[in-house]
């Protein structure tokens, strides 16, 4: 007599009462969700605008102008949600959809992915929902909004594949990558890495006698990966020097956004054959050795990039390879330029100066005012230094998003032991994916700007509640007997086959 196969716990999932459950769910978090979305619309209607990324962006819409320092794809949802409308609150709107998304999918993250209880996704999903920096940037022209959608969904395709090894939710995360890195530069590192890395963690969990299948499978699936990240970012980079007549790369000025970044590590000899003069460093007048002063380098007149457009035959070939040079000749000089960084967020006056220009409020043209009247019947005269109920709550956030960049280093080591003693491959790889994120801005971001902390209390949100509520799910009467641990790696295909095998025989 055949002996039965014990009943499979996601075969117990599936049952019409837990769908009706799941369902229930969702529909709470998505009227909740939009009701919150709803209220602070009607309660804050008005687009914002910060100068002059908004201005070149509305340019894109408009004229179809091809920005070469900003994302050309933002400049086509504003044209497609505010220009054919015909109203800049069609933006705006879409934007709050957006942050809805975003917040739908943080759900789908906690709930489904790291398998949290009810009450602790709906509560992670809700605090995101509120958070003040992904309120204020759902009204700012800005990419954030749209970017957070596309940062969501990799971090989602990348937890997916990490739960259930499906080759599918390998290229969303591609996929996904490519489009945030078409928004924001600032996790282009992280979604080029990450599904690379994926098929390796997921291959340390593999049961023991696996082993061989389960390199196999991590040799092909990285293969896969690297076959769909290596023409995507590498056509995106080709399209973008395309568009805007410049080298490859993720935006048209990439080499004096390289160059800004290392400044302070340039020397004379670093221009030797590039076309520059041998006297360039004499021309500019910011202290070249000041890490807080590299953003002057690349905007003001007498910056260091300016004076290479001036005075260089090919400024654009020569920013990249200075900015090489100095990196190469020392390479563990980004470590006090970080560091500089770093010390600025608690520097009062930088702080409030550079929370002043993340809220926009700088007088807005005259030429720019009239063209927003006239294009979308808006005035935007009194935006910048009107105070309304987002505003306000980004400009009293400035602590919060600092203690999130510096408190989601330490809630990822935290769950990474804790997810490595529980076995749990799911909330590992989201530790894998903040960590990273952590390191690329910690490294790669020149200046202190609060809207690049976007993501960091998103993802401080779900660690915490992921510490939080897997802790509580281990309770005495958390897990019936033979229950699976919330987020453990399932057995492998093989492993399954061969016990099915072996209970038969038995």
């Amino acid at each position: 007599m055949v002996a039965a196969l014990p009943a499979s716990p996601a075969l117990a999932r599936s049952t019409p009462a837990h769908a009706a459950a799941t369902r229930r769910e969702w529909r709470i978090a998505l009227v909740a969700v939009v009701a919150i979305k709803l209220a602070f619309l009607l309660l804050d209607p008005d687009p914002r605008f910060f100068m002059g990324d908004s201005v070149t962006y509305l340019r894109t819409a408009l004229e179809g102008l091809i920005p070469r320092d900003r994302s050309f794809t933002y400049g086509a949802l504003i044209w497609l949600t505010a220009v054919l409308p015909g109203t800049l609150h069609g933006l705006v709107a879409a934007q709050a959809a957006a942050g809805a998304a975003s917040a739908l999918l943080v759900f789908w993250i906690a709930r489904t992915l790291l398998q949290l209880r009810f009450p602790w996704a709906l509560a992670a999903t809700l605090l995101v929902a509120l958070e003040p920096a992904q309120l204020f940037y759902e009204r700012m022209i800005m990419a954030e909004a749209f970017g957070s959608v596309a940062w969501l969904a990799f971090v989602g395709c990348a937890l997916a594949y990490a739960r259930h090894g499906k080759r599918r939710w390998l290229l969303g995360a591609v996929f996904a990558g490519i489009a945030g890195a078409s928004l924001r530069q600032n996790a282009i590192l992280v979604v080029v890495l990450v599904p690379l890395l994926l098929p390796w963690l997921r291959r340390r969990f593999a049961p023991a006698g696996d082993a061989g299948a389960a390199r196999r499978t991590a040799l092909a699936h990285t293969a896969l990966a690297l076959l769909a990240t290596l023409p995507l970012h590498v056509g995106y980079r080709h399209l973008v020097g395309h568009l805007t007549h410049a080298p490859p790369g993720y935006i048209g000025l990439a080499g004096a956004f390289e160059l800004g970044l290392v400044v302070p590590l340039v020397r004379a000899g670093h221009f030797a054959g590039t076309g520059c003069p041998s006297d360039i460093l004499a021309r500019i007048r910011p202290p070249l050795a000041d890490p807080w002063l590299r953003e002057l380098h690349i905007w003001r007149g007498d910056g260091l990039w300016e004076q290479m457009k001036a005075w260089c035959r090919d400024p654009e070939e020569a920013a990249r390879v200075v900015a090489d040079r100095a990196l190469r000749g020392n390479p563990l000089g980004l470590l006090p330029l970080a560091y500089a960084t770093l010390r600025q967020h608690f520097d009062a006056p930088s702080a409030r100066w550079r929370m002043d220009s993340d809220l926009g409020r700088n007088p807005l043209g005259k030429d720019f005012i009239a063209r927003m009247r006239a294009s979308f019947g808006f005035d935007p005269t009194d935006v910048p230094f009107r105070d309304t109920v987002t505003s306000r709550a980004f400009d009293a956030s400035r602590w919060w998003l600092t203690f999130a960049y510096f408190a989601t280093p330490f809630c990822v080591l935290m769950i990474a032991r804790r997810a490595r003693r529980r076995r749990d491959v799911t909330a590992l790889a989201f530790a894998t994916v903040a960590g990273l994120l952590c390191a690329s801005q910690l490294l790669f971001s020149h200046i202190l700007s609060y809207r690049y902390l976007h993501a960091f209390p998103v993802l401080l949100i779900l660690g915490m509640a992921w510490l939080l509520g897997s802790r509580a799910a281990t309770g005495a009467d958390a897990l019936q007997p033979g229950s699976p641990v919330p987020g453990a790696t399932p057995p492998s295909e093989y492993a399954v086959e061969a016990a099915g095998r072996q209970t038969m025989l038995g």
